[in-house]
């Protein structure tokens, strides 16, 4: 059964109303007043539960008939012309339709990219959620240079990169090697250069089987098992400092608390750099302490579809204050996956 049209169940005054009590809460939501814009929500739609639908058709026929006005020049001959019966068959089959939001197509590409501009800055996950909210963002988010420009200035800006590395490759500028590498494709560079991850947490979960032996005088054949779950986490700043755990604590124990503010019992501050190698994916972790130098290197990579995502072990060194190295063994070492925090986005 067709729904009866909108006039026939409420009446034009009451319609009126709720369009201009639903106005009020737009304008209160632009002044930043969301308690009382919500409101005026809820106020017009107790009186038209359709009032969102009959405001946006007002907005597009005031812009309809703003660009008319714009594109059409009226001469005195014209103004005989007989106006076009309306279709009121025509009218009421449009009004059942739900029509888009108009807003959009009122504002400029110029003014709707700063939006997306600010969005990127936000986190990439906000920037891809922005993409999928309507066919005119998924435009100007996926399909436009300018966010990819953003957010690549935005992330690689942050990136420290080894000095000495630089200086070996004879690298004085990176905006250089940028250029010759990419020209002036950001989605691409985006994708094939690698880069730490700063609003969230890198975590290795590391199993592995201690054998134990019997008690004495125990007549057991099988000697005892156990299975040994440790953690590594890692949490990077962009001033180039690390923070570094390795605990038996679970993620759950941990996560919330793990800032260079509230450094966690056992926690060491480290400092990170990128290396030239691995094309500019090569992590290096250095720490030391009365005694010895550690230094652990690690490689980006990519986990499936998320980009960079990923930090496999290349090497762990110890080296005295003679200048002796030692290799650390890997063989039960996992690699870290990254998990975004939010808090951890409010920090930065």
């Amino acid at each position: 059964m067709i729904d009866k049209p909108h006039d026939d169940h409420i009446s034009k005054n009451a319609a009126h109303q709720a369009v201009s009590i639903w106005e009020k809460g737009v304008q209160k939501e632009r002044d930043g007043s969301m308690n009382d814009a919500i409101k005026f929500y809820r106020q017009a739609l107790k009186i038209d539960e359709k009032v969102e639908k009959v405001y946006r058709k007002k907005l597009h026929e005031e812009w309809a008939l703003q660009k008319k006005l714009a594109e059409v020049s009226i001469s005195p001959a014209e103004d005989n012309v007989a106006a076009e019966p309306k279709n009121e068959d025509n009218e009421a089959e449009q009004e059942q339709k739900v029509l888009p939001c108009w807003i959009l197509e009122l504002l400029p590409n110029d003014l709707l990219l700063k939006i997306v501009r600010q969005v990127v800055l936000t986190s990439g996950e906000s920037w891809l959620n922005l993409s999928l909210t309507c066919s005119k963002f998924n435009e100007l988010c996926l399909q436009n240079t300018v966010p990819y420009k953003v957010f690549a200035s935005y992330i690689y800006e942050k990136q420290r990169y080894d000095q000495a590395s630089l200086e070996l490759n004879q690298i004085s500028d990176l905006h250089i090697l940028e250029e010759d590498l990419w020209k002036t494709n950001h989605q691409k560079m985006l994708k094939d250069r690698p880069y730490i991850k700063f609003q969230g947490i890198y975590i290795s979960i590391v199993n592995y089987l201690r054998h134990g032996a019997n008690a004495e005088g125990s007549l057991s054949l099988i000697n005892p098992i156990q299975m040994i779950t440790y953690y590594r986490y890692f949490r990077f700043y962009p001033d180039g400092r690390c923070l570094r755990l390795v605990t038996t604590d679970e993620p759950s124990h941990v996560v919330s608390h793990f800032s260079d503010k509230t450094t966690p019992k056992g926690s060491e501050i480290c400092r990170w750099s990128l290396a030239l190698d691995d094309n500019l994916g090569r992590l290096n972790i250095r720490r030391s302490d009365e005694k010895y130098s550690y230094f652990e290197e690690l490689q980006i990579k990519s986990q499936g579809h998320k980009r960079h995502n990923r930090l496999s072990w290349i090497n762990s060194l110890v080296i005295d204050k003679e200048g002796n190295v030692s290799e650390c063994s890997l063989r039960n070492e996992k690699p870290f996956f990254f998990s975004r925090v939010r808090s951890y986005a409010q920090e930065s």
